[in-house]
């Protein structure tokens, strides 16, 4: 009986340690906690002495921060989702609206400055939250997408760079510019795509030709027309974005940096220095392109210690995707309320930047009243 009742306490200390270890290899973590972001308990790290640890522990308990960081960023990223599908009311007597109106043919394209602007900031939204989604699925799966993840990041970030740089500046002769700069450097893709697509439907037989022609012709002659409005205003009307990105980035980064700066983070802060948004855009163009020299920057003493190096570039990238897609939305949203509380207008955005709107609004209303 004794032996059996030894047996079985061995059996259940075995059990535990296994779970233990399992825990530890899979992040989870069961020592003190603290409210997260979203008001629901999460592990407390900031009283980690790292430099205690040994190695391989300093290594485990790394990892373990970096996979609950991935999860806090990845919940934050989600809760873009309805903002992104959604339409957005563009109030009257707005920042927005009163931009429209000054746009020189604006009869004729009556939402030219909202469109533009909203546009690359819905496809930030959707781009951070399938980053989100492929994080959190492939960590559950114990798998790594480093490369997936960082390509959408990537992506997102640069939709939302594109409609701070549109939106930030306060005098509406500026944002109108730089709109109708935006849309000429639009239009030129756009034509690009019509010469392919016009050569491929020339080409073709099947019996859906005649109607997809027909559509063709019809989205062409109105996308030429439009494209007449804007290169027939004088060059001195329209302000194209910087060709190469990178800039375009940097700028709107020192932009970002200024008007939302960067929050200490006590626990991330103690193993790592964050990437900004202009490194993390050309480690993630190296990515997009297929080019192998990211290899050069993981540690690949062991696979642990590789996985660890991988895991935190998906932290760099929610981390930097995130901050610009927040204030893009805040940027365009801050720019749609009217000069009157609505009590009825719908709030499609995450309750977490409803301060950064609150602040920016006047920003703006106050620059049209001048």
């Amino acid at each position: 009986m004794t032996g059996k009742r030894g047996d079985r306490k061995f059996n259940k200390q075995r059990g535990l340690e296994r779970e233990r270890r399992r825990r530890a290899n899979s992040g989870e973590y069961t020592g003190p906690t603290t409210p997260g972001p979203d008001g629901r308990p999460r592990p407390d790290w900031s009283n980690v002495d790292f430099d205690s640890l040994s190695r391989d522990d300093a290594r485990k308990a790394k990892r373990a921060l970096l996979i609950m960081h991935i999860g806090i960023r990845a919940r934050q990223a989600v809760e873009f989702v309805e903002w992104g599908l959604s339409s957005h009311q563009i109030e009257p007597g707005s920042r927005l609206a009163l931009d429209d109106k000054a746009v020189p043919f604006a009869s004729t394209v009556p939402d030219l400055v909202s469109t533009t602007g909203r546009y690359p900031a819905m496809n930030a939204c959707d781009n951070i939250v399938g980053a989100a989604e492929v994080a959190s699925v492939s960590i559950r799966k114990g798998q790594l997408r480093t490369s997936s993840v960082s390509i959408l990041c990537r992506t997102a970030m640069e939709s939302a760079a594109k409609t701070i740089w549109l939106l930030s500046p306060t005098d509406t002769d500026g944002r109108v510019r730089r709109c109708l700069g935006f849309t000429e450097v639009e239009d030129l893709r756009q034509k690009q795509f019509n010469d392919i697509e016009d050569e491929v439907l020339s080409g073709r037989t099947d019996r859906f030709a005649a109607a997809d022609r027909a559509d063709f012709d019809r989205n062409t002659t109105l996308f030429e027309e439009r494209m007449r409005l804007v290169s027939d205003l004088p060059k001195g009307q329209r302000k194209r974005p910087d060709s190469n990105i990178l800039e375009l980035l940097k700028s709107v980064e020192n932009w970002v940096d200024a008007e939302y700066p960067r929050q200490p983070d006590p626990e991330l802060d103690k193993i790592k220095v964050p990437r900004g948004a202009e490194s993390f855009y050309s480690l993630g163009s190296g990515l997009v392109h297929g080019y192998k020299w990211l290899n050069n920057y993981i540690n690949k003493d062991t696979l642990a210690v590789a996985e660890v190096d991988l895991i935190e570039i998906i932290v760099d990238a929610l981390g930097a995707a995130l901050r610009m897609t927040e204030c893009a939305v805040a940027l365009f949203e801050a720019q749609s309320i009217g000069t009157s509380p609505n009590p009825s207008r719908r709030r499609a955005y995450p309750e977490g930047i409803a301060a950064l709107v609150d602040r920016w609004a006047p920003l703006y209303r106050l620059s049209v009243a001048s």
